[in-house]
């Protein structure tokens, strides 16, 4: 029976697959020709791009050109466990930063791998979905920087439009049948409330909480079982409007001006075939936080001297373009259980789970492993339920050294070892990289330099938030699953602490003691109690220079305030605005996208109402 259940869920698995690529994809909105003239142009199908094509091809009397570098997303993009499954594919970016100063020391040439969507729905369709809509805080610091009219009560009527809640903890079947609410494109779902982790982790958080902790349960944008990101909700479902076009497989290259108003729009199509398209009102960059600024660049919008050194025209010299980048990062903590609550991936491969998530859209597949997150004062910790690690599906993916990652996971390629992680993050780090070319040629890669950590503060609040990890897994709730901290142990940091290798793992070899007849008849001694290891803050320190790796949060790079006014119009230059992370002028704490799905609503209501 065993067997046969296996077999009937692959065969469901392979009809699924060939059904959605023989049909998902083939909508009369895709175009392999283009007109020469449209009203708007939208650089990037990403989760920005999507929302405003959407809305400004509303008005059948305006013509909408969106244009999208990369080609159809795979299958597994739309299984929520497995968004790691496109990144280094061809639906990736995988941008390479720079050789980092002051981190990354446990990667490759300690260069982090910085993953990016390329395709329909861009860098929503290969996260891990987890919606939050930030905290207040986090736009009254925008206002401050100089960026208007953005503020969390600014955005509340896009928050309920596009979502139906202003809630970072939200689910949709929560919604009464009729209204705003189940209007909303976008769908979220909430954690299960039998998810035993998650119900242990904020009993934890409660149980140490104080007037600055925040508790969230996890909630991902999925709509039965699957990913439902700004593709699905808004694009997909207007690619039959006549007066919307999609063309894949193009990137936006450069603006061409006309006394400092865009004309037209560059192109190149399958990294061969040049080509021009004209714009009768405006040019929208939706490119994301690193290919937004390349654009503008080559466009002749940016630093002076970068300008003149390509020899380039320059339109508007502007030294803040392709600044200010911000991204979070995190560490991971492991941390065994002894109850079996976790994701395994023993039981991710098992004919039940296939059964569970092609026949009813439920288990572990439907749903991201990440359980919540808690807020403290600047730190956050999340927790993400995936017991067991694989070396060879996730080392890569971060640009790890094979040791390092090791030394991260004691317990690797063990299928059924139940645990989790936690990823001990700073939600406002202060470190500022940059976004900068070094050839005009969009076949050479940009120079993408986060400058992860170069600010002191940042270590200290990463180190902060693992001693809030070494608290949580310390509680009665923790304790009574059998948590423990197994910390990493990289060779580089054990001049700060002595860890060895067999106290990371907790295995000691005894030899087996053969009682004889007297001996039994002696009452038992206890078990000595467990050692509790907690290093020191400077073993820390050097463990999160070493191994922390982004958040995928990258953005900023044409702030608000700096390169585009209140209304996301390019300073000094007529019919261009940007709409999409790069115009955040400092972090959202933690989950970006579903800001971005608000901001894009509002913005296709600026563009719509406000001349530029």
């Amino acid at each position: 029976m065993a067997v046969l259940s296996y077999l009937v869920s692959v065969l469901v698995a392979c009809v699924s697959y060939v059904v959605y690529h023989k049909y998902a994809n083939v909508y009369s909105s895709f175009v392999a020709k283009p007109d020469k003239r449209y009203d708007y142009i939208i650089v990037g199908a990403g989760t920005a791009g999507c929302v405003l094509a959407s809305r400004l091809s509303e008005n059948p009397e305006v013509k909408v050109l969106l244009i999208e570098a990369g080609d159809h997303m795979g299958y597994f993009t739309k299984i929520p466990l497995t968004a790691t499954a496109a990144q280094q594919g061809p639906n990736d970016w995988s941008f390479r930063a720079t050789s980092q100063k002051y981190s990354s020391f446990g990667l490759w040439n300690q260069s982090p791998i910085i993953p990016r969507g390329k395709g329909p729905g861009g860098s929503g369709q290969i996260n891990f979905l987890l919606h939050g809509f930030g905290l207040p805080e986090d736009y009254n610091r925008w206002s401050r920087l100089g960026f208007k009219g953005w503020t969390m009560d600014d955005l509340k009527p896009y928050f309920l439009k596009a979502f139906g809640t202003v809630r970072s903890e939200f689910d949709s079947d929560m919604c009464p049948p009729k209204g705003f609410c189940a209007k909303a494109p976008m769908k979220l779902k909430l954690i299960d409330d039998h998810d035993e982790l998650v119900t242990v982790f904020k009993q934890a958080s409660s149980s140490i909480a104080d007037n600055n902790t925040l508790f969230r349960k996890a909630t991902a944008s999925v709509k039965d079982g699957s990913r439902h990101q700004a593709y699905d909700a808004y694009l997909k479902p207007v690619l039959t409007r006549a007066n919307l076009h999609v063309l894949l497989g193009t990137q936006g290259i450069s603006i061409r001006f006309e006394n400092k108003r865009a004309s037209s729009l560059y192109i190149l199509r399958d990294h061969r075939n040049l080509d021009n398209i004209f714009v009768n009102k405006e040019i929208i960059l939706s490119a994301g936080s690193l290919k937004t600024p390349q654009i503008m660049i080559l466009s002749g919008i940016g630093p002076r001297n970068l300008i003149n050194r390509l020899r380039l025209n320059l339109i508007s010299a502007n030294e803040h373009v392709g600044q200010n980048l911000h991204d979070h990062l995190n560490l991971p903590i492991y941390v065994s259980i002894k109850q079996p609550i976790s994701v395994t991936l023993a039981k991710v491969f098992s004919p039940s789970t296939l059964w569970d998530y092609y026949l009813q859209n439920s288990g572990y597949l439907a749903f991201p492993p990440v359980a919540g997150v808690e807020y403290h004062n600047s730190s956050a910790l999340m927790l993400f339920s995936m017991g067991s690690t694989s070396e060879r599906l996730l080392r890569g993916i971060s640009n790890y050294r094979p040791q390092v990652f090791r030394d991260l996971f004691p317990f690797l390629n063990d299928t059924v070892k139940e645990g989790f992680m936690f990823l001990a993050t700073c939600v406002q780090p202060r470190s500022r990289g940059s976004v900068t070319l070094k050839d005009s040629s969009t076949s050479v890669p940009i120079v993408v330099d986060p400058n992860y950590l170069h600010r002191e503060y940042d270590v200290k609040c990463m180190v902060k938030a693992i001693r809030r990890a070494e608290k949580l897994v310390s509680t009665k709730p923790f304790q009574s699953i059998g948590a423990r901290i197994h910390w990493p142990r990289s060779e580089r940091c054990l001049t700060f602490w002595n860890y060895t290798k067999q106290e990371q793992t907790g295995l000691v070899k005894r030899r087996k003691k053969i009682k004889s007849p007297s001996e039994k008849k002696l009452k038992e001694v206890p078990k000595p109690k467990r050692i509790v290891y907690s290093p020191p803050d400077a073993y820390l320190e050097c463990m999160i220079r070493e191994a922390a790796v982004t958040g995928h949060h990258v953005a900023g790079t044409c702030a608000g305030g700096k390169v585009v006014d209140d209304y996301l119009r390019v300073k000094n230059v007529i019919g261009v605005r940007i709409m999409d992370a790069s115009v955040f002028p400092s972090p959202i704490s933690l989950y970006p996208n579903s800001v971005v799905v608000a901001m894009a609503e509002k913005a296709a209501d600026v563009i719509r109402h406000t001349p530029n």
